[in-house]
This record gives structure tokens, C-alpha cells and sequence, in this order.
């Protein structure tokens, strides 16, 4: 049985694949936004939803890391900082619509073992950070020492109770050491650059006495970015560090660090004689951002372009490349014709039928190429 790790964006989880279910005439509102449409689930949709479907909250922790009364205990917290159990709805809507995303389907498989590791607004440097938690400096050294110079202030990083950590690192899964050991590793490419990041911001700095060390944030955009600090931050806080993102801080640079990661790391993948596969669903930007299709007997990429020019513009991604899929445009968007028929649900994610699509040309792929 071949070990698979994937990362990615929401196009690699089960985002849309249910949201049908929600209200009864989804195929026909299309007057939305998606950031409406995103609202209103949190709101009151799937409240609603769950209230008639007691069965599908989450009664446990999905990860494992919190026993039943911690488990609890979590839930109560989040409720009195919030003043709802949207978290708790939030996630179990998430696991229950990953089940029908394509890495869960490639996973049914037989010859697969597959870990996905694809995170909602995610991209690369949200990657990058979670694969070296296990190397981050740690607070004491190995005699319980307490470390501290003048370049180095001792912080406890990236708790067990931040989701990142729980997510990546517990009981049936290691983020690190499946991307350094699977048999293949899947990078499906995201548009980029995407944020992610890590704060030295103490408890005392946040009105809901969180401490922000242990926490590891990433957001699709600046606008996605900018609407998680208010759920920690007011004040003259909240503007300093929201001012610090929006104008000072260097995202491309960030990028680039990241880009050279996933490079050195499908090349020591290689050394070891692990394959690899990247592609991108969607039509992405790749050349303007430094990263040039891979192709050698160990790794190969799809759905990228040629190269051609200085700057050969956008990649057509495997829905749309005539080398892949070749797809065509009004059968993949859902405004050609809104149904469960088209390969994208409403805002662009893969529908089931898109995911089913998706699993099995990269089950194809796999046996041509990467046995």
C-alpha cells in the first residue's frame, strides 16, 4: 500500500460539495456573494441545518487530541467567547463535506493510503510553518533549562490546543514526517501568494486572554486576513497590528522563502527516490512567481503551461489543459448552467462530480506515471 500526503487549498477538501443541501433553492439564487453566501452558513444556515440533523454534530474531537471532557470543556470556552456553538457547527459541516472531496476518494482505493493535509484558505507558506513545528526553538533546553540571549525571548510556540497543531501532529498522523517518508507526495497549486503567519502576542494584549504565541494564522487575502484579527484584538492594538499587515508587511518575500521549501524538499524527496505530482485545478499564475513546472523521473507536473515567453501568462490548470482533462468552460462553471451537472459547485470549488472527476484521473496518473 502506497503512503500519500496532499496539500492544497480548499479545492482539495469537500468546501461546496454539500452546501446544496442547505437551502432549497440553491441551484436557483445565484444573486450572491460569496462572502454573503459564507456568512450566511455561519450564521444561521447551519444552525439550522444541524438542528435537524443532531446526528451529524461532532461529539468528539475528530483528531483525537481532547478526551470527551476536554472535548467539552473546549466547547463550553468557545461558547462563552462567542456566544454560539458556530465552531462546533462549523467543523463538523467541514468533515462531514470532506468525505466527498478527492483525496478522500482516491482513498477508498485499496492500493492508497492517503493523508490530506489540505486546509481550507490555505497556500504554501501555511505549509512551510507547519512542517517545521517540531523544529521551532523551544522554551527550555533538554535539561529544563530556561533559554534566553538577547536574539532569542523564550516563548511556548504553537500549543496542542491550536489547530494547526492538532490537525498536523497527533496520534494518527505527522505532517513532517509524511511529507518526508510518503511514497508520493501531491502538491495541488494554489493561487499564491497566500498568507501565513506566527505572533509573539501575549495574552494580556488580546481582549479574550488568548495567548497568541500559539497560534499559526493563514488567510486566503488581505481581506480574509484582516477579518481573524478582531476575533482577538481591539483597540490600538487591533489598528497597530492590522496597519502592519496591511502596509508594512513584505507577503512576496514571504512567498519566495516558501517556494524554496517545497522546492528543496520534493528535491531531497527525489534523492531518497520518493515521487512527486503538482497540479493546478484551476487556472493559476505561476511564472511571475518564480516556480517553473518540475518534470524529471521522479516528480511530474500537469496542467501547467510551456514556458514559452518571459512571462507566458496563466496555466489552464487540469480542468481546462487539453493535455488533461479538457474540460470545457460550460461544462465546468456553475453560471453556464447552475446544476449538480457542472464540475464546479457555486463559487468555484469542485463539485461531487468535479471531485470524482479529479480522483479518478489522479488515480490514472499515478499508474502511468509515478509507479
Amino acid at each position: 500500500m502506497k503512503k500519500i500526503v496532499v496539500i492544497g487549498c480548499s479545492n482539495s477538501t469537500g468546501e461546496e460539495t454539500r452546501d446544496y443541501e442547505l437551502v432549497p433553492d440553491y441551484y436557483e439564487k445565484s444573486d450572491i456573494t460569496h462572502q454573503d453566501w459564507y456568512d450566511a452558513k455561519k450564521d444561521t444556515l447551519l444552525t439550522e441545518y444541524f438542528s435537524k440533523h443532531p446526528d451529524r454534530l461532532l461529539k468528539k474531537d475528530p483528531d483525537g487530541f481532547y478526551n470527551d471532557e476536554q472535548w467539552k470543556a473546549h466547547n463550553e470556552l468557545l461558547f462563552k467567547m462567542h456566544g454560539n456553538n458556530h465552531y462546533v457547527e462549523q467543523l463538523s459541516w467541514c468533515k462531514y463535506s470532506d468525505q466527498f472531496s478527492w483525496p478522500t476518494l482516491l482513498n477508498k482505493n485499496e492500493e492508497y493510503e492517503v493523508y490530506n493535509f489540505s486546509t481550507r484558505g490555505a497556500g504554501l507558506s501555511y505549509f512551510e510553518l507547519a512542517y517545521n513545528i517540531p523544529r521551532m526553538p523551544k522554551e527550555y533546553d533538554a535539561k529544563g533549562r530556561h533559554i534566553t540571549s538577547g536574539l532569542y525571548k523564550p516563548k511556548r510556540k504553537f500549543i496542542g490546543e491550536n489547530h494547526v497543531f492538532r490537525d498536523f501532529y497527533n496520534d494518527k498522523r505527522n505532517f513532517k514526517h509524511l511529507c518526508d517518508t510518503a511514497d508520493l507526495l501531491i502538491w495541488q497549486f494554489t493561487n499564491e501568494p497566500r498568507y501565513g503567519l506566527t505572533f509573539n502576542i501575549g495574552a494580556d494584549a488580546t481582549w479574550v486572554d488568548t495567548d497568541l504565541t500559539g497560534f499559526l494564522v493563514y488567510g486566503s487575502s488581505q481581506e480574509s486576513l484582516q477579518g481573524w484579527f478582531p476575533n482577538y484584538l481591539k483597540g490600538d492594538v487591533l489598528k497597530n497590528v492590522s496597519d502592519y499587515f496591511k502596509y508594512y508587511y513584505d507577503n512576496a518575500a514571504n512567498f519566495s522563502r516558501s517556494l524554496t521549501w517545497i522546492e528543496q524538499l520534493i528535491e531531497l524527496r527525489e534523492n531518497k527516490g520518493l515521487k512527486n505530482m503538482i497540479f493546478p485545478i484551476h487556472r493559476v499564475f505561476t511564472s511571475r512567481l518564480g516556480f517553473h513546472a518540475i518534470n524529471n523521473n521522479m516528480t511530474k507536473s500537469y496542467g501547467f503551461d510551456e514556458y514559452d515567453h518571459p512571462d507566458s501568462g496563466s496555466c489552464p490548470g487540469i480542468l481546462l489543459s487539453e493535455d488533461e482533462l479538457n474540460i470545457r468552460p460550460s461544462e465546468i462553471w456553475f453560471t453556464s448552467r447552475p446544476s449538480p451537472e457542472q464540475y464546479c459547485a457555486k463559487f468555484t470549488h469542485p463539485s461531487e462530480k468535479g471531485h470524482r472527476t479529479i480522483a479518478d484521473w489522479v488515480h490514472k496518473k499515478i499508474q502511468e506515471d509515478l509507479l
